[in-house]
């Protein structure tokens, strides 16, 4: 009896799961699904979510059409709270905000930012984005050690640029000696590494392998220090930043950067969206993350696929909000523009 028991409850939970699938497949059937992007058209965001759009739809039940919409504003949050305010909460709506939107409202509570990082629904995160710095080849600086005691001089573009921001939060916390040369653009930051007018630069390395990929596949660069906790396959030989930290307050402001980094590229939904629609589209974008069509493409392009799932994207926003708040306002006082 007890066995006849579980097999009707398998198949009633059967029928449930195939009926939920369907309901959702003809929810999305003929529909348009809009991935709005924080930044403006061409950045990095966009062109991930450009990519993405050409081939999410067709692992969504009802393959639905992906369309692109640019909301620039405010560093992303003018597209998050657009997102949990006022865009339609049915599925049809992702966010692609930016990883640091994350921490600023850790630093604002509610004041600007209109969301909660830990109430809404994340899909996925396409891949972590490592800060790290470096100099070219022939500079006499060739270690971490190196720069603790020596000069060093950094191309920027200005004072908020993430050089600048980098190389003032390693001087602070790590004991560096980067020096920033400001008002280059970002083609002229690598043109002055070149034309030996400072040593190197501080840099998002999925950026530098997408715009100047012979500096990483030619070998010419030295990696001096690398914004995170433990070392990647990256970039291999090169220390984290954590290793260094002076204190455990200094360790806890090198975490909560680090948590900018590792939600790189993230998805998001609004926590109003019914849950058969969440576990679809989080799946369909795992799958995606597995497409060797789109891994085709994203290698061409030379854009970073290293995916994490919604679970640990969890993780991590928990981790940011475990920071004590005193930390938390003192890593952005260290960030802000000078």
């Amino acid at each position: 009896m007890m066995f006849r028991s579980s097999l009707l409850a398998l198949a009633i939970a059967g029928l449930a799961s195939g009926a939920s699938a369907q309901g959702v497949a003809d929810f999305y059937r003929g529909k348009n699904v809009t991935i709005l992007v924080g930044s403006g058209v061409g950045g990095g965001y966009d062109t991930y979510s450009r990519t993405l759009a050409r081939y999410w739809g067709k692992f969504i039940p009802g393959n639905p059409n992906i369309i692109v919409q640019n909301m620039p504003g405010a560093n992303g949050i003018t597209m998050f709270n657009y997102l949990v305010t006022a865009a339609p909460k049915d599925g049809t709506v992702i966010g692609s905000p930016f990883a640091a939107n994350v921490t600023e409202h850790v630093i604002d509570q509610g004041k600007v930012t209109k969301y909660d990082p830990r109430e809404v629904k994340w899909i996925g995160n396409v891949a972590p984005q490592y800060n790290a710095c470096f100099v070219r080849k022939d500079s006499p600086v060739k270690t971490l050690e190196d720069a603790m005691k020596n000069e060093v001089l950094i191309s920027a573009t200005g004072a908020n640029s993430n050089a600048t921001v980098m190389a003032n939060v390693y001087n602070t916390l790590v004991g560096t000696k980067f020096k920033t040369i400001m008002g280059y653009s970002s083609a002229e930051q690598i043109l002055a590494i070149e034309r030996k007018e400072v040593d190197g630069t501080c840099v998002s390395y999925d950026s530098l392998l997408a715009s100047q990929p012979r500096l990483i596949e030619r070998d010419e660069i030295t990696w001096l220090i690398l914004l995170n906790s433990e070392p990647v396959p990256e970039l291999p030989g090169t220390p984290p930043a954590t290793k260094f930290a002076k204190s455990e307050e200094d360790r806890q402001m090198l975490e909560l950067l680090i948590a900018r980094n590792l939600l790189g590229r993230p998805y998001v939904l609004t926590k109003e969206v019914p849950n058969d629609r969440v576990e679809a589209l989080r799946s369909s974008f795992m799958a995606m993350m597995r497409d060797p069509d789109f891994l085709a493409e994203t290698k061409k392009l030379r854009m970073a696929v290293n995916p994490s799932d919604h679970v640990a994207m969890e993780k991590m926003v928990a981790g940011v909000y475990r920071i004590p708040q005193a930390v938390v306002r003192k890593t952005m006082e260290l960030t802000k523009e000078n």
